[in-house]
């Protein structure tokens, strides 16, 4: 394993990852939908697509993402656990999402050619598989050079106390399937990925989200 994608001890393996998630399945919209959904919507506009766009959303789970994409838009959802995957397209079916496809795969190794995609969405996903990194690696690859990368996702914090917390009780939320003390930066060492903003919907939110583009430098003035 390269050094460019370093793996760290405190994650699952991706088999391990899904068997958890085929479990988390059965209740994980009732736990979490409204907790997210709010969240969800938010990082959505933060495309700003054009009709007929393609994105990838990475491990989209139970599909809570898919409702709140544009239905000019053409969505395609992955993740890597059948149960999840399962109620995803539930909602696909009964809500009449025709401009969505769904797969089942790893998000650290996606069929894709490169820069298939306009844009690629990573909504809590990037603190639940084994190489963080890696996660935005691929998404690098798979989006277009002026397209977004829109990552939803806790990360540690730099307040002492709060961080001290996260760190200590790490062991326990990865034993329910995510990371607590995970770093922005430690996901975007080594990517080559600019951060055009990141945000909280409140001060006191747990959750950022943060627009990535691989385009390191702003365009020059059109003459």
């Amino acid at each position: 394993m390269s050094d460019s994608h370093p793996q760290t001890n405190a994650s699952m393996s991706e088999p391990e990852t899904s068997k958890l998630y085929d479990l988390w399945a059965k209740f994980y919209d009732h736990t979490f939908g409204a907790l997210v959904h709010k969240r969800q919507h938010r990082a959505l506009k933060q495309l700003r697509h054009q009709p007929g766009d393609r994105v990838l959303d990475l491990g989209v789970g139970t599909g809570m993402t898919l409702g709140h994409y544009p239905r000019d838009m053409q969505v395609v959802g992955m993740d890597l656990s059948p149960g999840m995957l399962a109620k995803a397209q539930q909602k696909v079916d009964e809500q009449g999402l025709d401009h969505v496809q769904l797969l089942l795969g790893n998000a650290l190794e996606t069929p894709f050619a490169d820069h298939s995609f306009d844009h690629v969405v990573i909504s809590h996903t990037i603190s639940v598989v084994s190489e963080p990194n890696k996660l935005l690696h691929e998404a690098k690859r798979l989006v277009k050079p002026d397209g977004r990368i829109i990552v939803l996702n806790h990360f540690r914090s730099y307040k002492p106390v709060v961080s001290w917390f996260e760190r200590i009780t790490n062991p326990i939320f990865v034993k329910i399937g995510w990371r607590s003390d995970l770093r922005l930066e430690e996901c975007l060492e080594g990517v080559g990925l600019r951060v055009l903003y990141h945000f909280k919907m409140s001060t006191v939110d747990f959750w950022q989200i943060v627009v990535l583009t691989p385009r390191m430098r702003s365009l020059s003035p059109a003459a």
